[in-house]
Protein backbone atom coordinates (compact mmCIF):
# COMPACT_ATOMS: atom_id res chain seq x y z
CA UNK A 1 0.00 0.00 0.00
CA UNK A 2 2.75 2.60 0.88
CA UNK A 3 4.62 1.80 -2.49
CA UNK A 4 1.45 2.52 -4.85
CA UNK A 5 1.15 5.84 -2.70
CA UNK A 6 4.65 6.26 -3.34
CA UNK A 7 4.32 5.50 -6.82
CA UNK A 8 0.93 7.50 -7.42
CA UNK A 9 2.93 10.77 -6.01
CA UNK A 10 5.98 9.79 -7.98
CA UNK A 11 3.49 10.04 -10.93
CA UNK A 12 1.59 13.00 -10.11
CA UNK A 13 5.03 15.26 -9.37
CA UNK A 14 6.09 13.85 -12.94
CA UNK A 15 2.72 15.23 -14.71
CA UNK A 16 2.88 18.52 -13.09
CA UNK A 17 6.55 18.93 -14.11
CA UNK A 18 6.05 18.01 -17.21
CA UNK A 19 3.09 20.47 -17.66
CA UNK A 20 4.72 22.84 -16.13
CA UNK A 21 7.74 22.50 -18.80
CA UNK A 22 5.21 22.61 -21.49
CA UNK A 23 3.44 25.80 -20.58
CA UNK A 24 7.35 27.71 -20.11
CA UNK A 25 7.89 26.23 -23.73
CA UNK A 26 4.56 27.71 -25.15
CA UNK A 27 5.24 30.90 -22.90
CA UNK A 28 8.61 31.27 -24.41
CA UNK A 29 7.81 30.93 -27.74
CA UNK A 30 5.26 33.58 -27.57
CA UNK A 31 7.73 35.89 -25.75
CA UNK A 32 9.69 38.34 -28.81
CA UNK A 33 12.82 37.64 -28.93
CA UNK A 34 14.32 40.47 -28.06
CA UNK A 35 12.95 40.23 -24.60
CA UNK A 36 14.09 36.73 -24.29
CA UNK A 37 17.96 37.50 -25.29
CA UNK A 38 17.75 40.77 -22.46
CA UNK A 39 16.27 38.11 -20.21
CA UNK A 40 19.04 35.40 -20.72
CA UNK A 41 21.72 37.85 -20.40
CA UNK A 42 20.38 39.20 -17.70
CA UNK A 43 21.27 36.00 -16.20
CA UNK A 44 24.98 35.57 -17.41
CA UNK A 45 26.24 39.15 -18.06
CA UNK A 46 27.53 38.75 -14.34
CA UNK A 47 29.56 36.02 -14.70
CA UNK A 48 33.16 37.46 -14.67
CA UNK A 49 32.28 40.12 -12.08
CA UNK A 50 33.26 38.74 -9.28
CA UNK A 51 35.75 36.58 -7.29
CA UNK A 52 34.18 33.82 -5.33
CA UNK A 53 37.53 32.10 -4.47
CA UNK A 54 38.42 34.50 -1.46
CA UNK A 55 38.30 34.10 2.18
CA UNK A 56 35.55 36.90 2.52
CA UNK A 57 32.94 35.42 0.67
CA UNK A 58 32.87 37.53 -2.67
CA UNK A 59 34.58 40.48 -4.44
CA UNK A 60 35.09 42.25 -7.55
CA UNK A 61 37.28 41.28 -10.16
CA UNK A 62 39.82 44.43 -10.84
CA UNK A 63 39.95 45.94 -14.14
CA UNK A 64 36.25 45.87 -15.35
CA UNK A 65 34.61 47.86 -17.65
CA UNK A 66 31.31 46.88 -18.76
CA UNK A 67 27.83 47.21 -18.65
CA UNK A 68 25.77 45.81 -16.00
CA UNK A 69 22.31 45.58 -15.90
CA UNK A 70 19.83 46.44 -12.77
CA UNK A 71 15.95 45.43 -13.26
CA UNK A 72 15.13 46.49 -16.78
CA UNK A 73 18.11 49.26 -16.93
CA UNK A 74 21.74 49.13 -18.53
CA UNK A 75 24.48 51.42 -16.50
CA UNK A 76 28.52 51.82 -16.68
CA UNK A 77 30.74 49.77 -14.35
CA UNK A 78 33.84 49.75 -14.10
CA UNK A 79 36.67 48.61 -11.10
CA UNK A 80 40.14 49.53 -10.50
CA UNK A 81 43.22 47.66 -9.96
CA UNK A 82 42.70 46.56 -6.82
CA UNK A 83 39.13 45.51 -7.68
CA UNK A 84 36.69 48.45 -5.87
CA UNK A 85 34.23 50.06 -8.11
CA UNK A 86 35.54 53.15 -9.51
CA UNK A 87 34.69 56.49 -11.73
CA UNK A 88 35.51 60.06 -12.35
CA UNK A 89 37.43 61.29 -8.89
CA UNK A 90 37.85 57.85 -6.98
CA UNK A 91 41.22 57.24 -6.22
CA UNK A 92 43.65 55.38 -8.67
CA UNK A 93 47.09 55.54 -6.99
CA UNK A 94 47.83 54.38 -3.99
CA UNK A 95 51.47 55.40 -3.22
CA UNK A 96 50.06 59.11 -3.91
CA UNK A 97 47.33 58.43 -1.79
CA UNK A 98 48.99 56.93 1.00
CA UNK A 99 48.13 59.01 4.03
CA UNK A 100 44.90 60.80 2.68
CA UNK A 101 42.74 57.80 1.71
CA UNK A 102 39.47 57.43 2.82
CA UNK A 103 37.48 53.79 3.15
CA UNK A 104 33.52 53.79 2.02
CA UNK A 105 32.13 50.68 2.63
CA UNK A 106 28.59 48.83 2.78
CA UNK A 107 26.36 46.61 0.78
CA UNK A 108 24.77 46.74 -2.59
CA UNK A 109 23.61 50.74 -1.65
CA UNK A 110 27.21 51.75 -1.39
CA UNK A 111 28.25 49.93 -4.05
CA UNK A 112 25.20 52.03 -6.11
CA UNK A 113 23.88 49.20 -8.08
CA UNK A 114 21.72 50.29 -11.17
CA UNK A 115 23.53 54.09 -10.98
CA UNK A 116 26.40 55.26 -12.65
CA UNK A 117 29.06 55.78 -10.35
CA UNK A 118 29.60 59.67 -10.85
CA UNK A 119 25.85 59.64 -9.65
CA UNK A 120 25.84 57.44 -6.89
CA UNK A 121 26.80 58.84 -3.26
CA UNK A 122 30.04 57.17 -3.30
CA UNK A 123 30.86 58.84 -6.36
CA UNK A 124 29.68 62.52 -4.42
CA UNK A 125 31.88 61.66 -2.08
CA UNK A 126 34.80 61.01 -3.94
CA UNK A 127 34.61 64.46 -5.73
CA UNK A 128 33.70 66.05 -2.59
CA UNK A 129 36.90 64.26 -0.43
CA UNK A 130 39.14 64.85 -3.33
CA UNK A 131 38.18 68.87 -2.97
CA UNK A 132 39.57 68.85 0.16
CA UNK A 133 42.75 66.82 -0.86
CA UNK A 134 41.65 63.61 0.41
CA UNK A 135 41.22 60.14 -2.07
CA UNK A 136 38.17 57.44 -1.51
CA UNK A 137 38.06 53.92 -2.43
CA UNK A 138 34.57 52.07 -2.45
CA UNK A 139 34.59 49.22 -1.29
CA UNK A 140 30.94 48.09 -1.12
CA UNK A 141 29.69 45.32 -2.62
CA UNK A 142 26.04 43.85 -3.06
CA UNK A 143 26.10 41.37 -0.40
CA UNK A 144 27.97 42.35 1.79
CA UNK A 145 27.50 43.02 5.81
CA UNK A 146 29.51 43.42 8.86
CA UNK A 147 30.70 40.17 9.01
CA UNK A 148 32.28 41.06 5.99
CA UNK A 149 33.11 44.62 6.19
CA UNK A 150 35.80 43.94 8.77
CA UNK A 151 37.62 41.40 6.90
CA UNK A 152 37.32 43.69 3.22
CA UNK A 153 38.43 46.43 5.40
CA UNK A 154 41.89 44.65 6.04
CA UNK A 155 42.14 42.89 2.88
CA UNK A 156 41.70 46.67 0.98
CA UNK A 157 44.60 48.14 3.40
CA UNK A 158 46.93 44.68 2.27
CA UNK A 159 45.76 45.34 -1.21
CA UNK A 160 46.73 48.48 -1.04
CA UNK A 161 49.83 49.02 1.29
CA UNK A 162 48.49 51.86 3.38
CA UNK A 163 46.09 52.41 6.11
CA UNK A 164 42.86 54.89 5.83
CA UNK A 165 42.78 58.14 7.28
CA UNK A 166 39.16 57.96 7.26
CA UNK A 167 36.10 54.59 7.47
CA UNK A 168 32.63 55.77 6.89
CA UNK A 169 30.48 52.90 7.12
CA UNK A 170 27.28 52.05 5.51
CA UNK A 171 25.17 50.16 7.47
CA UNK A 172 22.33 48.76 5.59
CA UNK A 173 18.68 47.73 7.74
CA UNK A 174 19.13 43.77 5.08
CA UNK A 175 23.01 43.86 7.38
CA UNK A 176 21.01 42.57 10.54
CA UNK A 177 19.36 39.40 8.38
CA UNK A 178 22.66 38.80 6.46
CA UNK A 179 24.26 38.64 9.97
CA UNK A 180 21.71 36.35 11.77
CA UNK A 181 21.15 33.95 8.89
CA UNK A 182 22.79 34.46 5.42
CA UNK A 183 26.52 33.95 6.92
CA UNK A 184 28.18 31.29 8.82
CA UNK A 185 32.12 31.92 9.46
CA UNK A 186 33.97 28.42 9.74
CA UNK A 187 37.80 28.32 9.41
CA UNK A 188 38.85 31.85 8.89
CA UNK A 189 36.42 31.71 5.90
CA UNK A 190 32.60 33.01 5.37
CA UNK A 191 30.43 31.10 3.69
CA UNK A 192 26.62 31.28 2.41
CA UNK A 193 24.40 29.69 4.99
CA UNK A 194 20.97 28.45 3.80
CA UNK A 195 18.52 30.55 2.85
CA UNK A 196 15.07 30.65 3.79
CA UNK A 197 12.75 28.62 1.74
CA UNK A 198 10.69 31.63 -0.09
CA UNK A 199 14.07 32.65 -1.28
CA UNK A 200 15.66 29.40 -3.04
CA UNK A 201 12.53 28.63 -4.13
CA UNK A 202 12.16 32.80 -6.15
CA UNK A 203 16.01 32.12 -6.87
CA UNK A 204 15.38 28.27 -8.34
CA UNK A 205 12.01 29.44 -10.57
CA UNK A 206 13.98 32.43 -11.93
CA UNK A 207 16.91 30.48 -13.16
CA UNK A 208 15.18 27.77 -14.75
CA UNK A 209 11.88 28.65 -16.02
CA UNK A 210 11.82 31.48 -18.99
CA UNK A 211 8.30 32.49 -18.10
CA UNK A 212 8.85 33.05 -14.14
CA UNK A 213 11.88 35.37 -15.06
CA UNK A 214 9.86 37.19 -17.39
CA UNK A 215 7.04 37.94 -14.79
CA UNK A 216 9.53 38.59 -12.06
CA UNK A 217 11.34 41.41 -14.94
CA UNK A 218 8.01 42.87 -15.60
CA UNK A 219 6.75 43.10 -12.15
CA UNK A 220 10.30 44.92 -11.39
CA UNK A 221 9.15 47.26 -14.34
CA UNK A 222 5.59 47.84 -14.04
CA UNK A 223 5.08 47.29 -10.35
CA UNK A 224 3.30 50.32 -9.06
CA UNK A 225 1.23 50.33 -5.77
CA UNK A 226 -0.16 52.88 -3.16
CA UNK A 227 -1.41 55.15 -6.01
CA UNK A 228 1.82 55.69 -7.97
CA UNK A 229 3.99 54.54 -5.49
CA UNK A 230 6.39 51.90 -6.99
CA UNK A 231 9.31 50.79 -4.64
CA UNK A 232 8.85 47.54 -3.38
CA UNK A 233 8.20 47.13 0.36
CA UNK A 234 7.24 44.33 2.92
CA UNK A 235 10.41 42.84 2.40
CA UNK A 236 11.71 40.13 4.81
CA UNK A 237 15.48 41.45 4.90
CA UNK A 238 13.94 44.82 6.30
CA UNK A 239 10.53 44.74 8.23
CA UNK A 240 12.00 43.28 11.43
CA UNK A 241 12.65 47.41 12.34
CA UNK A 242 8.58 46.92 13.51
CA UNK A 243 7.99 43.59 13.20
CA UNK A 244 7.72 41.86 16.98
CA UNK A 245 7.41 38.20 15.60
CA UNK A 246 10.64 38.72 13.43
CA UNK A 247 12.36 40.59 16.06
CA UNK A 248 11.82 37.62 18.36
CA UNK A 249 12.27 35.04 15.45
CA UNK A 250 16.19 36.08 14.41
CA UNK A 251 16.55 40.02 14.50
CA UNK A 252 17.40 40.46 18.34
CA UNK A 253 20.05 37.99 18.26
CA UNK A 254 21.04 39.64 14.33
CA UNK A 255 21.58 42.71 16.50
CA UNK A 256 23.95 40.78 19.22
CA UNK A 257 26.05 39.96 16.30
CA UNK A 258 25.87 42.50 14.14
CA UNK A 259 27.18 44.56 16.93
CA UNK A 260 30.21 42.00 17.81
CA UNK A 261 31.34 41.87 13.65
CA UNK A 262 31.16 45.82 13.63
CA UNK A 263 33.13 45.82 16.78
CA UNK A 264 35.88 44.50 14.80
CA UNK A 265 35.96 47.19 12.32
CA UNK A 266 35.71 49.73 14.85
CA UNK A 267 39.12 47.63 16.47
CA UNK A 268 40.98 48.26 13.13
CA UNK A 269 40.08 51.49 12.66
CA UNK A 270 42.03 52.57 16.11
CA UNK A 271 44.93 50.01 15.12
CA UNK A 272 45.15 52.47 12.08
CA UNK A 273 44.36 55.66 14.26
CA UNK A 274 41.67 56.57 11.70
CA UNK A 275 38.59 58.10 12.00
CA UNK A 276 35.53 55.83 12.10
CA UNK A 277 31.65 57.25 11.35
CA UNK A 278 28.73 54.44 10.88
CA UNK A 279 26.04 55.94 8.72
CA UNK A 280 21.99 54.45 9.06
CA UNK A 281 19.66 54.79 6.19
CA UNK A 282 16.12 53.28 6.03
CA UNK A 283 14.36 50.58 3.32
CA UNK A 284 11.35 51.65 1.44
CA UNK A 285 9.47 49.41 4.26
CA UNK A 286 10.40 52.23 6.89
CA UNK A 287 9.01 55.12 4.81
CA UNK A 288 6.29 53.29 4.56
CA UNK A 289 5.50 52.11 8.46
CA UNK A 290 6.45 55.56 9.30
CA UNK A 291 9.05 54.32 10.93
CA UNK A 292 10.61 57.42 11.96
CA UNK A 293 11.68 56.78 15.17
CA UNK A 294 13.00 53.02 14.13
CA UNK A 295 15.18 50.34 15.95
CA UNK A 296 17.58 50.38 13.59
CA UNK A 297 18.63 54.68 14.43
CA UNK A 298 18.31 53.76 18.03
CA UNK A 299 20.03 51.01 18.47
CA UNK A 300 22.68 52.17 16.55
CA UNK A 301 23.31 55.53 17.89
CA UNK A 302 23.53 53.88 21.35
CA UNK A 303 25.85 51.64 20.58
CA UNK A 304 28.33 53.73 18.40
CA UNK A 305 27.81 56.32 21.55
CA UNK A 306 29.20 53.17 23.72
CA UNK A 307 31.74 52.91 21.47
CA UNK A 308 32.65 56.13 20.78
CA UNK A 309 32.74 56.74 17.15
CA UNK A 310 30.52 59.29 14.76
CA UNK A 311 26.81 58.17 14.20
CA UNK A 312 24.40 60.28 11.59
CA UNK A 313 21.40 59.25 11.05
CA UNK A 314 20.21 59.38 7.64
CA UNK A 315 16.37 57.98 8.27
CA UNK A 316 16.08 62.48 8.56
CA UNK A 317 16.03 63.34 4.45
CA UNK A 318 13.65 60.58 3.70
CA UNK A 319 10.88 61.72 5.93
CA UNK A 320 10.67 65.62 4.89
CA UNK A 321 8.02 64.62 2.41
CA UNK A 322 5.08 62.57 1.96
CA UNK A 323 5.98 59.02 1.97
CA UNK A 324 4.47 58.52 -1.60
CA UNK A 325 6.65 61.37 -2.75
CA UNK A 326 9.56 59.85 -1.24
CA UNK A 327 8.93 56.10 -2.32
CA UNK A 328 8.27 57.14 -5.91
CA UNK A 329 11.50 59.96 -6.19
CA UNK A 330 13.77 58.56 -4.36
CA UNK A 331 13.92 54.35 -5.09
CA UNK A 332 13.91 52.35 -7.77
CA UNK A 333 10.99 51.17 -9.37
CA UNK A 334 9.94 47.42 -7.97
CA UNK A 335 13.28 47.88 -6.33
CA UNK A 336 14.57 49.07 -3.01
CA UNK A 337 17.72 50.43 -3.78
CA UNK A 338 17.66 54.26 -4.85
CA UNK A 339 17.84 56.47 -7.77
CA UNK A 340 20.18 58.77 -8.63
CA UNK A 341 17.93 61.40 -6.60
CA UNK A 342 18.38 59.10 -3.54
CA UNK A 343 21.91 58.95 -3.88
CA UNK A 344 22.11 62.77 -3.96
CA UNK A 345 19.63 62.94 -1.25
CA UNK A 346 21.60 60.95 1.02
CA UNK A 347 25.22 62.67 -0.06
CA UNK A 348 23.87 66.01 0.90
CA UNK A 349 22.69 64.83 3.95
CA UNK A 350 25.68 62.94 5.10
CA UNK A 351 28.19 65.21 3.46
CA UNK A 352 26.69 68.42 5.89
CA UNK A 353 27.60 66.45 8.71
CA UNK A 354 31.06 64.94 7.48
CA UNK A 355 32.11 67.75 6.47
CA UNK A 356 30.99 69.71 10.10
CA UNK A 357 33.09 66.98 11.63
CA UNK A 358 36.24 67.62 10.48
Amino acid sequence: MAMTRLLSLMRTVGVVAVITLALDFTVSLAIPARIVSNIAAARTEDNGIYDLTIAHHHDFQPGLNRLRRWGGEMYPFASDEAGFRTGRCASTDAVADRDRTVFVIGDSFTEGLGVKFEDTFAGRLACAYRDQGLALRNLGVAGYSPVIYHRKLKAAAERLGLTPRKVVLFLDVSDIYNDAIDYVEYGGRIYAGTPTFSRRAVDFLKRNFMSIALVLQLRQRLAGDRGGSIARVNNELSRWTFTPADMDAWARRGLEVTAANLAKSVALCRQWKCDFTLVVYPWPDQINAGDRDSIQVRYWRDWAAAQGVAFIDAFEPFFRESKDQVLARYYIAGDVHWTADGHRLIFDYVWSRLRASR
